[in-house]
């Protein structure tokens, strides 16, 4: 069994408005179908003001819970927002003017409220700028590219998880050696396969006593050692001789 502090030596080099709809239109609209991929992308990008009602222009309001009222505006290109009270009263606008403080009201719109407060989803590129500033030991700039990645952004998405990484953010680290991993390969996240690179990444990590990276880097040296490994190709160049052998006790 191998301890998983010290890896064996016979690993050799082998190779992720305007006019007011009719309840009757209401109600149609409300029972078509369930939003494609690209409204629910949409919605992510609605932004949230909690105890906030709106000024503008309405095209249309009835009484629907909040989640109804959302997907009804997600699906229009035309909503450029909603409001829903605390009687359960939703409004659907074509235009924002402006906003106010309602208890109990939630707004949610697809561009930023002028002259307004901040909402509690600021747009990715606020959030990297404020972060770059303040968020010393990586998480929330991990967080960031979570929500970047997930919204289409691999821009803010990559320079907020090297940041993290570079901040000393071992979570960040291992994420990233991951892409690189021929087993768990983001060809949405870098151009090609690097076994070295994750090796290097599991192994500086596992010598700070990070236990997943150990169980990574003992299994990808395992992988290495297979020559009927699926990713056998990928490890033509491996420096099992490095990454592989003695022990990483100090």
């Amino acid at each position: 069994m191998i301890n998983k502090h010290t890896f064996p030596r016979s690993f050799g080099l082998l190779g992720p408005s305007s006019g007011r709809l009719s309840t009757t239109s209401l109600l149609l609209l409300a029972a078509l179908s369930a939003p494609s991929a690209h409204a629910q992308d949409a919605a992510n990008q609605l932004f949230n003001y909690p105890n906030t009602a709106i000024r503008g222009d309405t095209s249309a309001q009835f009484p629907r819970p909040v989640d109804e009222c959302r997907k009804i505006c997600v699906e229009r290109p035309g909503c450029a927002g909603f409001d829903h009270s605390e009687k359960g009263l939703c409004r659907i606008f074509s235009s924002i003017g402006s906003a106010r403080s309602s208890d109990g009201s939630l707004a949610e719109t697809r561009s930023l409220i002028s002259g307004y407060g901040e909402p509690t989803n600021p747009p990715l590129a606020g959030r990297f700028e404020k972060l770059k500033q303040t968020d010393v030991d990586g998480d929330e700039l991990l967080a960031l590219s979570h929500d970047a990645f997930k919204q289409g952004n691999r821009d803010i998405g990559n320079q907020a998880i090297q940041l993290s990484m570079q901040r000393g953010n071992a979570d960040a680290k291992l994420e990233i050696a991951q892409w690189y991993d021929p087993r768990t390969f983001a060809s949405d996240r870098v151009a090609a396969v690097d076994a070295n690179k994750a090796a290097r990444s599991y192994f500086e990590l596992a010598l700070e006593g990070n236990e997943k990276a150990v169980t990574l880097l003992t299994s990808l040296c395992r992988e290495a050692s297979n020559t009927g490994s699926a990713h056998a190709n990928a490890f033509d160049s491996f420096l099992g001789s490095t990454y592989c052998e003695g022990s990483l006790n100090p």
